[in-house]
């Protein structure tokens, strides 16, 4: 983490590289724990259609499910990044499992190959192929989601465009938390860069401007926003500036729409260290960096526990 706190820049075309090659000393020691944790499957039709999953070592019982969504800026992104940051999502599984999550990492199509909604159809797939797998495994009635970055927009256009889980109306979402999303793209007063993927993947300026995350929210009827599940919502201290003020209007949206999410602070992290820090303690000793996680963990437990009576 003092290499985070070094860097005075918070854009993520500057601090994306630096970030990860900071990480790859301490996640390539747990090389051997993440690959041993993990399984891969296949749960659509393409090479994008597939799975890992992360066990957890002991468990009493069912234990609840997580969805981890990676980003990737829509056009980028993948279960398994290529060396030597390799073992990055894997240290996040793994982190997961060992605190008692069946943690699922699902690919998903990027663009210009699909466009919205076909990453959250993906979702909602991989959705289904868990609640039909895992079932004598975990616990189908508690699955949670976590997305980051753009994994957080697709995350929530599978919640709130009408058209995805309507077609499922048996998956079940116990909790949903965002980390770091872009929420909308046009923040008053500020640029925001790197337009292009993401016009590529909505299709064109407008139907960005219609089709993302805060729009689907004021577009939400009142019986999509009384369905939501629980949400909370997790902000990195040195993200960029416009991603902070986003983050802001979807808070005030949420508000307007009578929805209280649970707010975490991932303290000292830029956006991408968010999730590299995990995993990175040795034994049991929680790494600086983890308390975000801790926190995440423990609302999903709570959610949990309040469904069962325990």
């Amino acid at each position: 983490m003092e290499v985070v706190a070094q860097m005075k820049e918070t854009e993520i075309q500057e601090i994306l590289f630096p970030t990860m090659l900071a990480f790859v000393p301490l996640l390539e020691s747990k090389r051997e724990e993440i690959t041993q944790a993990r399984k891969t499957f296949k749960y659509g039709e393409t090479d994008r259609h597939q799975l890992d999953v992360y066990y957890p070592p002991t468990s009493e019982g069912k234990p609840p499910i997580l969805i981890y969504v990676y980003g990737g800026g829509f056009v980028s992104g993948g279960r398994t990044l290529p060396t030597p940051i390799d073992l990055a999502y894997g240290n996040l599984g793994l982190y997961f499992a060992k605190r008692g999550f069946v943690t699922i990492i699902p690919d998903y199509r990027l663009a210009p190959g699909t466009t919205f909604p076909g990453p959250a159809e993906d979702l909602r797939d991989a959705l289904s192929w868990a609640v039909a797998n895992l079932r004598e495994d975990a616990d189908i009635d508690s699955i949670f989601f976590l997305g980051h970055s753009a994994g957080g927009v697709h995350t929530l256009t599978l919640l709130l465009e009408p058209s995805i889980l309507a077609s499922a109306p048996s998956l079940r979402i116990k909790g949903v938390a965002i980390s770091s999303a872009p929420f909308h793209f046009g923040p008053s007063g500020i640029e925001v860069i790197g337009r292009e993927p993401v016009n590529m993947y909505y299709g064109s300026p407008e139907e960005t401007q219609a089709k993302n995350p805060l729009a689907l929210l004021n577009a939400a009827s009142p019986e999509l926003i009384k369905a939501l599940p629980p949400l909370a919502l997790i902000r990195c201290e040195r993200d960029p500036a416009w991603f902070k003020v986003v983050g802001q209007d979807f808070n005030v949206a949420l508000a307007e729409k009578g929805v209280t999410p649970v707010q975490i602070l991932a303290e000292a992290h830029n956006h991408i260290s968010v999730s590299l820090a995990l995993s990175t303690g040795e034994g049991e000793k929680q790494a600086e960096g983890e308390q975000w996680a801790a926190e995440t963990a423990a609302w999903m437990n709570r959610l949990t526990a309040s469904s069962t009576g325990t």
